[in-house]
């Protein structure tokens, strides 16, 4: 419905629509790539444990008595409980994914197997069949002993290393990238999959790793030569980071052209640090970075945030205000254009959470409902197989 104009739309329809998704997955990984999905159209049956999903489970807060990690991730799929240990969970998952066209799973390496919905069992069913594994360590299988957490993951690439406070303690990084990017992989190799079987009518199978995906987002740092290992530098910008105002408020600005550089130098009235020896390219500047930054910050305790930011703005620095992710969720810019949507869950009421974030002009993907309460679509699913739970 057109709010302003009060007509009925057409729905166009999603890339995926018409495409079944059988969903194994669980916590965070797994939940996010068969989201997306969803979004994009495809019908995504979750199949759940009798306990159902962890994330369902994590918290306080809940919303709803429901957990917010969980509601975030799977929302439009429908949920099925089934056994997977009994011969009726075996029978009833069976006859599911001979109607999928996607399988997406990130169990421990075999379990899959041991519960008869390995790739290698599913396909000699349906040879189409497009089956995507999200594993911790992928090939890495001397790593897989250990769990693969995401402080476990961040600990091995570096991650926490880089992160490191001061005095050199190890610091977790609060976005979960292991996670978020591998479901973006498993995302992509999904896609490409289908766009094969399209072509040959043949299905494969598809494994992203949570380890590959966190090297993959530190990929413009993973190149060195093979005998010194020696990396690109952390910062090989500068200055490229927070700076705190007269007001106690901070602001990001970020440099990295020289057209940048005089802008700011002229911003804070400091011209004669343009052509100073130490600051005049960017490597000067790096390589007498704290020297650099006492400077900066004390010139920007001269003003608060507003203001810098108007004249950093106004001159072409790049710049932003630091502020909460709640700030960005109050902003009404986010809502109306879609970034962020309003959903009106049956148990926690109305809820605000991501919008899609792909955008197809003639397929669009959109967000087509809340997470489901665990089981609901039981009844339904296992009845239009002619099976009861």
């Amino acid at each position: 419905m057109d709010e302003n104009s009060g007509n009925v739309l057409e729905e166009k329809p999603g890339p995926l629509d018409g495409l079944k998704v059988l969903d194994f997955t669980r916590l965070f990984a797994g939940p996010l790539c068969t989201m997306t999905l969803a979004d994009m159209g495809a019908e995504v049956i979750k199949v759940e444990s009798p306990g159902g999903d962890d994330a369902r489970h994590f918290g306080p807060p809940f919303l709803g008595g429901e957990g917010m990690n969980f509601m975030a991730l799977n929302r439009g799929k429908r949920s099925v409980v089934l056994d997977l240990k009994t011969e009726t969970g075996q029978v009833a998952v069976a006859r599911l994914a001979e109607q999928a066209d996607i399988v997406v799973e990130n169990f421990r390496p075999g379990v899959a197997e041991r519960l008869s919905i390995g790739y290698e069992q599913l396909k000699a069913k349906k040879p189409d069949l497009v089956y995507c594994s999200i594993s911790g360590f992928g090939p890495a299988v001397e790593l897989g002993r250990r769990p693969a957490l995401d402080l476990i993951l961040q600990a091995l690439t570096g991650v926490m290393v880089r992160q490191a406070d001061p005095d050199g303690t190890p610091r977790l990084l609060c976005v979960t990238v292991a996670d978020t990017y591998a479901a973006a992989q498993g995302v992509q190799g999904i896609l490409a999959a289908l766009l094969v079987r399209e072509r040959t009518g043949v299905g494969q199978r598809v494994d992203v790793s949570l380890l590959e995906a966190l090297l993959t987002a530190q990929a413009y740092r993973v190149v060195c030569d093979s005998e010194t290992l020696e990396l690109p530098a952390f910062e090989d910008t500068v200055p490229y980071r927070a700076f705190e105002a007269s007001d106690d408020a901070w602001l990001a600005v970020a440099i990295v052209s020289p057209a940048n550089w005089r802008a700011l130098c002229d911003c804070l009235g400091r011209e004669d640090l343009i052509d100073d020896p130490r600051f005049r390219t960017n490597p000067d500047r790096v390589e007498n970075q704290d020297e650099l930054h006492l400077i900066l910050e004390e010139e920007f305790l001269a003003a608060d945030r507003a203001e810098w930011l108007r004249r950093l703005d106004a001159a072409g620095v790049p710049c932003a205000p630091v502020q909460e992710l709640t700030d960005l969720l109050a902003d009404p810019a986010m809502l109306a254009t879609g970034v962020l949507v309003d959903i009106d869950h049956p148990v926690a009421g109305r809820l605000r959470t991501l919008g899609t974030g792909i955008r197809l002009s003639e397929t669009p993907s959109r967000v087509a409902g809340p997470a489901p309460t665990l089981g609901a679509d039981t009844d339904e699913l296992l009845g239009d197989l002619e099976l009861r739970p």
